[in-house]
């Protein structure tokens, strides 16, 4: 008797969802609602982040570091860039992180940096991603392949190296002051994103061995620029001829 009345309750059930109404959508109807200064806060939601908003607001404003003139990027080289690599292949050293030179991409450096006060908010700006740290290991060969590409692309943000770009192909490669060997195995320092294969680096496909690391690249901004400011020293990056045109 209990089975029949469980089974009768399910085809009940079943019944009553199949002579449920199925609802269709019928008609659609597009309206803007203007954001504007006559739109009342609602003092609700503002209450509850201002506290937060406040505390990052603080943050962000912090000055970092003072800039003697304006940074900008450039190709072959320019002073953002090697502010940047040289902020990244610093900071890894202090860091302990055992590499041959660093290097980064062109594209990644998304704003100049202004003349005097840089505030912290400029840098989260200037690498707005959560980009991580990564050794890439090359054969001397695919090395000779990297610092190519890196010709043909017009020049990027390394730091540790210095070469010639002639035609579109590198020449007069040194790393660390020594002239390269292309029968050694180097490391390059650079982020996940370039090894991932990002803005077109195809050429980390060719890595012999690889290691993640937690370390951000823009932690590495930040100590760089700490250390100066503690030393009492402006942010006064320079072109110095690591990368020339023959």
């Amino acid at each position: 008797m209990r089975k029949f009345k469980f089974l009768t309750g399910i085809i009940a059930v079943a019944l009553l969802a199949a002579c449920s109404p199925k609802l269709q959508l019928t008609e659609t109807k597009k309206q803007l609602y203007p954001i504007s200064e006559e739109i009342k806060p609602d003092v609700a939601i503002t209450s509850y982040y201002q506290p937060y908003k406040q505390k990052l607001d603080s943050m962000m404003n912090d000055v970092v570091v003072v800039s003697s003139k304006e940074i900008q990027k450039a190709q072959p080289e320019g002073p953002l860039n090697n502010f940047f690599a040289d902020a990244m292949y610093q900071s890894a050293k202090d860091w302990n992180i055992k590499f041959d030179f660093a290097y980064t991409n062109y594209g990644g450096l998304r704003i100049p940096l202004p003349k005097g006060n840089i505030y912290r908010y400029k840098i989260f700006e200037l690498m707005p991603f959560e980009n991580a740290f990564t050794l890439v290991t090359f054969k001397g060969e695919d090395v000779q392949a990297f610092f190519n590409y890196l010709a043909e692309g017009g020049g990027d943000p390394i730091s540790g190296a210095k070469f010639t770009i002639d035609n579109k192909k590198a020449i007069d490669i040194s790393i660390n002051g020594v002239a390269f060997d292309i029968t050694k195995n180097y490391t390059v320092l650079t982020s996940d994103y370039m090894a991932n294969g990002g803005d077109g680096g195809a050429i980390f496909n060719k890595a012999i061995a690889r290691t993640d690391l937690t370390y951000k690249l823009r932690d590495a901004l930040f100590q760089y620029l700490e250390k100066k400011q503690k030393a009492g020293e402006t942010l006064n990056p320079v072109k110095d001829g690591r990368i020339t045109i023959k």
